[in-house]
């Protein structure tokens, strides 16, 4: 089939190069220029595992091409997908100007039939405004122009395994040929054994933040049980086991630590709470929710300052910026929000990560960036680990021992055994069990 992509950042992207993979031809297309340009080139903007591989492969059998002409862009596509931003505006809004931006541009550039589908995360209702915008501007190929809901569910870090093999796709139409069109889109997929789910369109989006709401909550759950085990003097990861062994509530999402961050949570967070109370419902768990996110960051910084009395001129190392391992995303990242604070307090802090170093940088010019994670332990009165990175497991802690000032670690995501942390000699604090002195 002919797909066009509108948007080329991590769900356009992805969408992109997976949509070739499994046989498709596709153009894509940004606002962006120069990240167009970067593309043709087989550069991709930002790091995700298998991206640049898939990219380089799309582009060397001829079923993925970009480019910026409009004309092109949309020339009998049968798909026609929107994956620009939904950025927050000041109220908390989902603001959609990039989607009515790019349902215009379909609009004024369509020649014959094509399904509009929406990608990007947006409330409910917005398919209504879409096809609005299209026959506004389109009023004699309106009709010919279906619009779907095909909300994305990926994990940065792991996009292409989660677009390739995923556990659900999610369609939302209001006509059989739009599902029709969508089935043969995924059929690749589906003939391997994916939940194809069709529903209504409001209910496709809806969906979306829903499940976005409930991951959020489930995260932010396990940080309020880390404080009332720190104070019980009980293990919240013993706890979560527990809990997870119960196929009622799994064990996923159930870890403690700096909280979740990044795009999408926080951003789609707010604008479902928004929604609710555009619809008459004050749904005060989400800010309970996002109030309890907060307090991960702030309850980390108190342990630092608590292993170490002042923070005033001491030098302390983050080991992970990106919010998550696998990416170089550092978007609403909790490990820069920790950072922020204890620059604020007149520590001198530096950070390492293996893939957001530019990033972080970026969004903290104060910041100190370390090669590797020796480099960012030398001499610091605390090392602090607050990203999940699979290498910081396997870091030799002899050597970090002998690199920092003082043996203290304060492990915001609770990767080490404190009993081998004890064996070794470290004072050693993690995130909702019993600390070791």
């Amino acid at each position: 089939m002919r797909v066009a992509v509108y948007g080329t950042g991590h769900v356009g992207l992805i969408t992109c190069v997976t949509m070739a993979e499994i046989g498709h031809e596709v153009c894509g297309t940004d606002a962006d220029e120069e990240k167009v340009a970067l593309l043709k080139d087989g550069k991709s903007p930002f790091y995700e595992p298998g991206l640049e591989d898939l990219l380089h492969k799309g582009l060397d059998n001829g079923r993925l091409e970009f480019t910026n002409d409009p004309e092109e862009v949309v020339a009998d596509r049968e798909v026609l997908f929107i994956c620009v931003g939904t950025p927050p505006k000041a109220s908390g809004k989902a603001n959609l100007v990039a989607v009515e931006e790019v349902a215009r541009d379909i609009a004024r550039h369509a020649t014959g039939p094509s399904v509009v589908a929406e990608k990007s995360t947006v409330p409910a209702g917005t398919s209504a405004r879409v096809k609005r915008t299209l026959a506004r501007e389109r009023p004699d190929l309106a009709e010919h122009l279906n619009v779907v809901s095909n909300p994305e569910f990926l994990r940065e870090g792991k996009a292409i395994e989660d677009s390739l093999t995923p556990e659900r796709i999610l369609v939302g139409a209001d006509s059989e040929e739009g599902f029709a069109i969508m089935r043969r889109l995924y059929e690749p997929i589906t003939n391997n054994g994916a939940l194809l789910i069709e529903t209504d369109i409001a209910t496709a989006e809806l969906a979306k933040h829903a499940c976005n709401a409930f991951l959020a909550m489930k995260i932010s759950f396990a940080n309020a049980l880390a404080r009332i085990s720190e104070r019980a003097g009980a293990d919240v990861v013993k706890i979560a086991d527990v809990m997870g062994s119960d196929s009622r509530i799994g064990r996923a999402f159930l870890n403690a630590g700096l909280g979740y961050g990044g795009y999408c949570f926080p951003k789609d967070l707010q604008a479902f709470d928004r929604l609710a109370h555009q619809l008459g419902y004050d749904f005060a768990l989400l800010r309970e929710v996002a109030r309890i996110n907060e307090e991960a960051v702030q309850a980390c910084h108190d342990k630092i300052e608590h292993a170490l009395w002042n923070l005033e001129g001491k030098r302390i190392a983050l080991l992970g910026l990106a919010f998550k391992p696998e990416t170089d995303d550092v978007r609403l990242s909790p490990s820069l929000s920790l950072a922020r604070k204890l620059l604020a307090d007149g520590a001198h802090v530096v950070g390492y990560d293996p893939q957001a170093l530019p990033n972080a940088k970026g969004e903290v010019p104060e910041l100190e960036i370390a090669n590797d994670p020796y480099e960012a332990a030398e001499g610091a009165h605390c090392l602090v680990i607050a990203t999940d990175w699979k290498e910081f497991v396997e870091l030799d802690m002899a050597r970090i021992k002998s690199a920092l000032a003082y043996p203290v670690i304060v492990d915001g995501r609770n990767i080490y055994d404190p009993k081998e942390m004890a064996a070794l000699g470290f004072n050693y604090f993690p995130t909702g069990r019993n600390p070791v002195h």
